[in-house]
């Protein structure tokens, strides 16, 4: 059953995408639906934290700026973060990641957690991180 004429549940999602943004440009959609999405999508990020994960957004789109990036692809997350590695631990690393690769979702519609090698630098970087652990009294 379509979702949208031409879109199929568990199809190609390349197609998917360029059939959602065609329907998207064409109106297919009305604006009561829009504009409920839209409220939805505003909910997505949690409420309490929601300032420290547009920090770690905006904080990545300034160094993508910096660094006359267009495109946010593999290789450009990992120059990220492995500049990022040299400041902090592995689990601010693994903070800075969720944090990015939710806004990047919401905002840009960009899953990086396909992104095998990226995956892969998180886990050498936490390879030698040794977590500190409170004295016993």
């Amino acid at each position: 059953m379509p979702i949208y004429p031409g879109i199929f549940a568990g199809s190609n999602s390349k197609l998917n995408a360029l059939l959602l943004k065609q329907c998207t440009m064409n109106n297919c959609e009305s604006e009561e639906i829009v504009e409920a999405a839209n409220i939805a999508i505003s909910n997505l990020l949690p409420t309490k934290s929601r300032s420290l994960y547009d920090i770690a957004y905006n904080r990545f789109k300034k160094w993508c700026a910096e660094k006359n990036v267009q495109v946010y692809s593999e290789n450009v997350l990992l120059a990220y973060f492995s500049e990022n590695a040299k400041n902090y631990k592995s689990s601010t690393l693994w903070a800075q990641y969720s944090m990015v690769k939710s806004c990047l979702i919401i905002y840009d519609n960009i899953d990086i957690s396909k992104f095998p090698k990226l995956i892969a630098f998180f886990k050498r970087t936490g390879d030698e991180y040794q977590a500190k652990k409170n004295r016993k009294y």
